[in-house]
């Protein structure tokens, strides 16, 4: 049996019913909009205004097979589709899997650095595993300091910021950021005090010091923020609604400021992005109340994330490449032994870019397995 499709609401809409019971009603605007034909082949962009739609109506709709066909009135224009994409509700291309430890990212095999740049099957991997977990691990690049560009190369483009194109993490005589010091760091999240923040990080370990500790740690932060609210709802409210600023001053003169809650979240209510890092808090002291009760909430999660079971801790070794997003993990390190020689290479890249290569690398796997069935 096929789909019954019926004019309703004098054809400002159609109700699509399927064989199983479920059905659908779909405005006539949408599917102006939507319906094949609505973009141009080449472009795939829309080639009406959006005012084209204002009057849209149906004249007719009946489903041949599995495709929904149309005609619109007064236009009489002809349009269809298939009636799988009215059924389901959109859903994430690439559903978050969250953390609260360590394991799924330990079992993981990190991907040699060569098949990344060569075999779109596991480049594949490496984005999808950016996408799903936050963090990708590659081996076997070496030590050339052009690693990350190449790396980045792969699927976007390199994001420059006051720290460079590329910046290298190693101890200073007179560091300009905590981070080009021996000392531990706690866990963070990049740039806070920007807007819009770094959305992806990369680093490449060129020479590591065997004695030299620096662990790296990386903490999943949309998990054990959702804990939070499901543990300490009021505490996650507070989080997510409440501006703290966060500053950061080069020794230079210049000063980056930005004011956001520590908790992002979408029009849904899930949490799109994390912003912590403590050396860059820039808060007012505002009334001690309010400040105490934020306080409670801010240390409620920063002991979660620093809890010992949440990290995934990785001591990298030279020729070792980390992919992670700067607005779901939190990262960190154990200290170093005094006047250790390890150098990473970073730099800051843009997540849409991830996303588009990833969709471009699916659809050929999907295109190859047509043609392979």
């Amino acid at each position: 049996m096929t789909p019954q499709a019926v004019l309703t609401d004098h054809g400002t809409r159609v109700r699509v019913t399927w064989p199983d019971g479920a059905s659908r009603e779909i405005a006539a605007r949408w599917l102006f909009d939507h319906a094949d034909g609505a973009r141009a082949g080449v472009s795939g962009q829309r080639e009406h205004g959006a005012l084209a739609a204002q009057g849209a109506t149906l004249e007719a709709a009946e489903i041949e097979t599995d495709t929904l066909k149309l005609r619109f009135a007064p236009s009489g224009v002809e349009r269809s589709i298939n009636t799988e994409r009215l059924r389901a509700d959109a859903a994430p291309v690439h559903p978050l899997s969250h953390w609260l430890a360590p394991e799924p990212i330990a079992k993981a095999a990190p991907v040699p650095f060569e098949d990344y740049l060569g075999d779109d099957r596991a480049a594949r991997e490496v984005l999808s595993r950016v996408a799903r977990f936050g963090l990708a691990f590659l081996v076997g690049a070496g030590r050339d300091p052009g690693v990350v560009e190449r790396t980045v190369a792969r699927f976007g483009f390199i994001r420059e910021t006051n720290y460079g194109r590329l910046f290298d993490v190693r101890i200073e005589p007179q560091p300009g950021n905590l981070a080009y010091t021996d000392r531990a760091l706690d866990l963070h999240t990049d740039n806070p005090y920007r807007d819009p923040v770094p959305t992806l990080q990369l680093l490449h370990a060129i020479t590591i010091d065997d004695a030299g500790g620096g662990e790296t740690l990386f903490v999943d932060g949309f998990a054990h923020a959702e804990a939070l609210r499901r543990e300490a709802p009021d505490a996650f409210d507070l989080l997510a609604r409440t501006p703290v600023r966060f500053t950061f001053r080069a020794a230079s003169g210049e000063r980056w400021s930005h004011a956001a809650p520590v908790l992002t979240l979408d029009a849904n209510g899930a949490v799109e992005a994390v912003r912590l890092n403590h050396r860059s808090l820039d808060l007012a002291p505002g009334d001690a109340a309010a400040t105490d009760a934020w306080y409670d909430a801010y240390l409620a999660f920063y002991r979660r994330i620093h809890s010992p079971e949440a990290a995934y801790g990785r001591r990298l070794s030279p020729g070792e490449v980390v992919i992670f997003d700067n607005r779901r993990l939190l990262h960190g390190r154990r200290g170093l032994a005094s006047g250790s020689p390890r150098w990473l290479r970073g730099c800051y890249a843009d997540i849409d870019g991830l996303a588009a290569t990833l969709a471009r690398l699916e659809a050929m796997s999907h295109c190859e397995a047509s043609d392979g069935g």
